[in-house]
């Protein structure tokens, strides 16, 4: 699909390489200036420079989004660098233990979990919503696991994590609706071409590949590939979605079906 993001700016977390990085580019190609955000420099560049091929002004803001501070400054930044954000897309790769049962997990990483899939995109849609109050604007678009809608096996604190997410969305979307406000979330399941996927499939001896593997080889329609994600975000990010917020949106294949 295309939609029209022309005098859109939009911030887009994570967006050096996979889901981020196919989502920035597509926001690109339909008319919007994008800041590309990333902990260290590396590909984030050269996302910056593909945008910039597409006519469009990006720039790269480093930050890491495990941490409020630098957050809340690479807002600021990308709003005195722009003028303003109209768009924010929540995401970034996952850390904390991987896949594996609940009582296989050492308790001591269970905060490195929750952080990874809740605290990270709360750290960024609160220093967004200051500056889209202001504005009486904006659009929030989160990124996270099918794991949050879907009971599965070995994912227990990251389906924690993300159900967390998912009743947040529900929630701030009443809230910051007087203000103009959307939030929606997108839910994945395995995806390809993103680092996960080629760290997961690196080693066919651990429980992740066998479980990615298994969703493989059970998903009708095919694996998901970045630029299924990123064409749910355009429609997220666009007019077209005005009358859409507080909704949860699962890209999964055919995997499961949430209710």
């Amino acid at each position: 699909m295309q939609a029209n993001l022309s005098g859109k700016v939009a911030l887009v977390t994570g967006s050096s390489k996979g889901i981020g990085r196919a989502i920035a580019l597509r926001f690109a190609e339909n008319g919007a200036d994008v800041v590309v955000n990333a902990r260290n420099q590396g590909p984030a560049l050269e996302v910056v420079e593909e945008i910039k091929g597409l006519g469009r002004r990006a720039y790269f803001e480093q930050a890491d989004i495990y941490s409020y501070p630098e957050v809340k400054r690479m807002v600021r930044n990308a709003a005195q660098e722009f003028g303003k954000v109209d768009i924010l897309v929540a995401s970034g790769g996952a850390a904390g233990p991987p896949p594996q049962f609940f009582h296989q997990i050492d308790p001591e990483s269970y905060p490195d979990c929750i952080e990874s899939h809740l605290l990270t995109r709360l750290y960024c849609i609160r220093a967004a919503i200051d500056h889209m109050m202001e504005r009486q604007g904006g659009k929030i678009i989160a990124i996270t696991t099918d794991a949050g809608r879907t009971p599965t096996p070995g994912e227990s604190l990251i389906g924690a994590g993300a159900a967390a997410l998912v009743l947040m969305t529900k929630v701030l979307a009443q809230e910051i609706a007087r203000s103009h406000i959307r939030i929606n979330t997108i839910c994945t399941t395995v995806t390809k071409d993103t680092p996960g996927y080629e760290a997961a499939m690196a080693d066919d001896s651990t429980y992740l590949f066998k479980l990615f593997k298994k969703a493989e080889e059970r998903i009708p329609f095919g694996m998901n590939k970045p630029d299924d994600i990123a064409q749910l975000a355009l429609f997220l990010a666009s007019e077209d979605s005005d009358q859409i917020t507080g909704q949860i949106f699962s890209i999964n294949g055919g995997l499961s079906f949430p209710g």
